[in-house]
């Protein structure tokens, strides 16, 4: 069962041109993030991190091979942009990376029976200790998450918070960089 269920979605992948979803290996999400910006759209938002929400012909392809559409269509990462989210060694969010944050509220809320869960990813560069560098990245994933649970009401169990410290380095020939200091916002599913 399990075999012809991943022959049917190589057959799907190489159908709408996604190799790379064909092979368990190269399932992993993109190494790439979409940061932050106000031109960012609700629908890109919204289809970076629920596709299933979306009505989209690949999503239909899907469910007839069995799958659902968050496991054929690619789930984008939303970054916060590295110079106006928190200040160096502060988990406190800026009022600028507020604003920014506020364009996924209504997405949140609306998604929040679709069955899948908002995930806060913090970040940080490799100055400091591994033990602070985990703390402060918890603690500026906790602080998004935060913002939404008060401002747009969410269930707490819809979010949640989780800080790798500098274990996941966006700029590996630079440690140090402002770039590694982020907070990554994904959704997957609850299963």
């Amino acid at each position: 069962m399990i075999t012809i269920k991943f022959r049917t979605l190589a057959s799907f992948c190489a159908l709408l041109g996604l190799a790379a979803l064909a092979s368990p290996a190269l399932a992993q999400p993109p190494d790439e993030s979409v940061e932050i910006s106000a031109e960012l759209t609700p629908e890109a938002i919204e289809s970076g991190l629920f596709p299933s929400a979306g009505n989209s012909d690949d999503c239909a392809e899907a469910a007839k091979a069995g799958f659902t559409c968050g496991q054929i269509v690619s789930r984008r990462v939303f970054s916060l942009p590295v110079g106006i989210s928190f200040a160096t060694g502060s988990a406190q969010l800026s009022e600028a990376a507020r604003r920014l944050l506020a364009q996924f509220g209504p997405i949140f809320k609306r998604n929040e029976a679709s069955g899948n869960k908002v995930v806060f990813v913090g970040h940080t560069d490799i100055t400091g200790s591994v033990q602070l560098n985990r703390r402060l990245s918890q603690q500026r994933a906790e602080a998004v998450r935060q913002y939404f649970l008060r401002n747009y009401a969410l269930s707490p169990s819809f979010a949640s918070a989780i800080g790798v410290g500098s274990e996941q380095l966006k700029d590996k020939s630079d440690p140090a960089s402002p770039i590694n200091r982020r907070v990554e916002i994904t959704a997957r599913p609850t299963q």
